[in-house]
């Protein structure tokens, strides 16, 4: 290797050290601006984790309850259904659905039937 390539590496490694000097600088910089900030975010998080261990019984439904969470429409429980599926904690999702079609059809006959007597050129298929 030559002087001349010697010299070109050293000109490239020395301005890839000043570009990442920079950068280092202004993190240090912004850790000093934010870091009341990050203290306070860090005490928040301890306090609610705080409160969360002491309360930690309310997240959890005793298993004297558990026979409670039975759906009204088919009988079956509800404790373990994820809450997506759940109308409230004693309907299933499903059953629900399946009673609205129930009732809509008995409404749909009845438009049917009524229709008839008022408009025997107009009737539904």
């Amino acid at each position: 290797m030559n002087i001349k390539d010697v010299r070109a590496n050293l000109n490239t490694i020395n301005k890839i050290v000043d570009e990442h000097l920079d950068f280092l600088l202004e993190v240090r910089q912004d850790e000093e601006l934010y870091k009341d900030d990050i203290n306070d975010i860090g005490k928040m998080a301890s306090d609610v984790l705080s409160v969360l261990s002491k309360h930690s019984d309310l997240l959890h439904v005793s298993s004297g309850h558990k026979d409670e969470w039975v759906c009204e429409k088919c009988g079956k429980s509800t404790f373990e259904t994820d809450y997506d599926y759940l109308v409230h904690p004693k309907l299933h999702l499903g059953c629900a659905l399946d009673d609205e079609v129930i009732e809509d059809k008995d409404d749909w006959d009845g438009f049917a039937e009524e229709l008839k007597h008022k408009d025997s050129g107009h009737q539904p298929c």
